[in-house]
C-alpha cells in the first residue's frame, strides 16, 4: 500500500487497544524485573524481551502493510459492525419485523454478533415466533439500503439458524476466466464461481436447462461445460453431440471438441432420434447388470448439447420435424439419465408452449430474465420469495445467474466464466474429439415435403379452372 502518516497513525490507534489487551503480562513482567535491575544478567534479560518486543510489532506491522490495499480492513468492519448493531432494532421496527406477545409487548427480530469474510458480513439473525423466513427475505432489499450494501441475502433454513449475508463488495462483479483442461472428477464440472468467491461446480447427471434473454450470457455457460470437459472429451471419457440452430454461429468455432454436429432441422432431429436409439440399445445392454451407468472409453457419457432449443421444439414450420424433435427431447429427458444420456439445452423463452418437456429438467439455470412470472418458471414458484431475483440481473453482468439444485435447496447465486475465442480455439486444437462421427439423413429424408392439395368444393373449383 502507499504509506503516509494518516494511514500509520489509523494503524496504531487501532492496534495499540489490541496489544494491551493481549500483551499487559508482558508490561507487568518488565516492571517487576526492572525492580530487580541489580540483579546480575536482569538487565541483560530486559533488554532481550524489549528487542524481541519490537521485533514482533515490525512483523505484526508488516504483515498488516500487504493484507490492506487502503485502510485497515479490521478498523472498518468494526466500525461498519458496531453500526449495524446499533441500528438495527429501530430498522426492525420500521420493517415490521416484530410480533406481540401475550401482555401486547411487542418483540422485534434479533441479530447477534457479525462474522466478515473479507467484504461481506454475516449477521445471525433471531427470529420470534410467529415471523418465518419469508419475511426476512421479503426485508432483504430495504436492509441492503439501509446498511448501503450493494445487496443483503438470507442464509439457511432453520429459524435458528437464519443469518444475513451484507454484501458491500460483489465478489461476481468482475469477469474472469478459467484455464483449460482442468481435471475432471467424474461428478461435477467447474463453470465459474459463487457469491463470496467460492468455487462453482455444476453437478453433471441431472437434464440442466439453461434459460435467459439475448445477450444474458448463454454462451457462458455451454463454453463452461465444454471446456470444463475438455480432458474427459479428449480422452473419451465424454461425448458431447451439439446442435447449434444458429447456423453454427456459436458452436462451429469449437466442433472439434464435438463427436457430432448438427446445425439445421433435418440433421439435427436426425442427431436426436439416434441419440434415443443409443440410449435404448445401452439400456438393453445394462438391464439386469446394473442401474447406474459408469462412464468408460467403451460406454462413454453422452451429452446432447443443444443451443437455442426453441428453434426445434416450437420454431420448426415443419410440423413432422417439430412432432419428432419434442418427442426424441422428451425420451431422452425421461429415461437417459440412469444410462449416461444427459440433455443440456439453451433458450431465452420459457414458456410451456416453447418447451414442452420442461418438467423433465431437473436442474435449472436462469439467468437475466424479463420479469418475475419467467423467473418462476425456470426456477419455480417459490424462488422469487427464496432470493432468486433473474429479472433483477444487470445486464452489465453477462453470465450472473441463479441455478435451483436438484435437491430442492436455496436458489443459488453464481457466475460462469468467460470463454474468448482464443481459448475455444486452443482447447479444440488440444482436446479434439478421439471419434467424430457425422449425422446421414436418410436417403430421402432432405426432401421438402410436397403440400397437400385442398379437397372439397373449392378444390372441385379449382381442378375445373385448371382442365379449362
Amino acid at each position: 500500500m502507499t504509506w503516509s502518516w494518516r494511514l500509520e497513525r489509523e494503524y496504531w490507534a487501532d492496534e495499540w487497544p489490541r496489544l494491551l489487551r493481549r500483551g499487559w503480562w508482558l508490561l507487568v513482567l518488565l516492571f517487576v524485573l526492572a525492580c530487580f535491575s541489580a540483579v546480575p544478567y536482569v538487565g541483560e534479560l530486559i533488554n532481550w524481551l524489549t528487542i524481541g518486543a519490537l521485533v514482533l510489532l515490525a512483523v505484526r506491522r508488516v504483515a498488516a502493510a500487504r493484507r490492506f490495499d487502503t485502510l485497515p480492513l479490521r478498523r472498518w468492519q468494526r466500525r461498519v459492525g458496531t453500526w449495524a448493531l446499533a441500528s438495527w432494532p429501530a430498522l426492525a421496527r420500521n420493517l415490521r419485523l416484530e410480533v406481540k406477545d401475550l401482555a401486547g409487548n411487542p418483540i422485534i427480530a434479533g441479530v447477534g454478533r457479525p462474522s466478515w469474510e473479507g467484504h461481506t458480513c454475516v449477521l445471525p439473525v433471531s427470529l420470534p415466533p410467529g415471523l418465518a423466513r419469508e419475511d426476512l427475505v421479503a426485508a432483504t432489499p430495504r436492509i441492503a439500503q439501509a446498511f448501503n450494501a450493494v445487496r443483503v441475502t438470507v442464509v439457511g433454513h432453520q429459524l435458528g439458524a437464519l443469518a444475513l449475508r451484507v454484501e458491500y463488495v460483489d465478489s461476481l462483479a468482475q469477469p474472469f476466466s478459467l484455464p483449460i483442461g482442468i481435471p475432471w472428477d467424474g461428478a461435477t464440472v467447474l463453470m465459474g464461481i459463487a457469491d463470496g468467491g467460492a468455487e462453482w461446480r455444476l453437478p453433471l447427471g441431472p437434464h440442466t436447462l439453461v434459460a435467459g434473454s439475448s445477450g444474458s450470457g448463454k454462451a457462458s455457460l455451454v463454453w463452461g461445460l465444454l471446456l470444463g470437459l475438455s480432458q474427459p472429451i479428449h480422452s473419451g471419457l465424454v461425448e458431447v453431440w451439439g446442435i447449434d440452430r444458429k447456423g453454427g454461429m456459436e458452436l462451429a468455432m469449437g466442433r472439434d471438441l464435438l463427436t457430432r454436429f448438427a446445425n439445421d432441422a433435418p440433421h439435427s432431429v436426425q442427431l436426436l432420434e439416434e441419440a434415443v436409439t443409443a440410449m435404448q440399445e445401452r439400456a438393453q445392454s445394462l438391464a439386469g447388470l446394473t442401474r447406474q451407468h459408469r462412464a468408460s472409453v467403451d460406454s462413454p457419457t453422452v451429452i446432447v448439447l443443444i443451443d437455442e432449443l426453441a428453434a426445434l421444439t416450437a420454431y420448426e414450420t415443419n410440423r413432422e420435424l417439430l412432432r419428432r424433435a419434442n418427442a426424441a427431447i422428451a425420451t431422452l429427458a425421461s429415461q437417459g439419465r440412469a444410462v449416461g444420456f444427459i440433455v443440456f439445452a439453451c433458450l431465452q423463452d420459457p414458456r410451456k408452449e416453447t418447451l414442452p418437456a420442461r418438467g423433465l429438467f431437473t436442474q435449472t439455470v436462469g439467468l437475466r430474465l424479463r420479469d418475475r412470472i419467467e423467473t418462476s418458471m425456470v426456477l419455480g414458484d417459490g424462488a422469487v420469495a427464496a432470493g432468486a431475483a433473474c429479472h433483477e440481473i444487470s445486464s452489465s453482468m453477462p453470465g450472473t445467474a441463479y441455478v435451483l439444485p436438484e435437491d430442492g435447496s436455496a436458489p443459488q447465486r453464481v457466475r460462469a466464466a468467460f470463454a474468448s475465442d482464443e481459448q475455444i480455439r486452443e482447447a479444440a486444437l488440444a482436446y479434439s474429439a478421439p471419434r467424430p462421427r457425422r449425422v446421414v439423413l436418410p436417403v430421402g429424408a432432405d426432401e421438402e415435403p410436397k403440400p397437400r392439395r385442398p379437397r372439397g368444393r373449392r378444390a372441385k373449383t379449382n381442378d375445373t379452372q385448371e382442365e379449362s
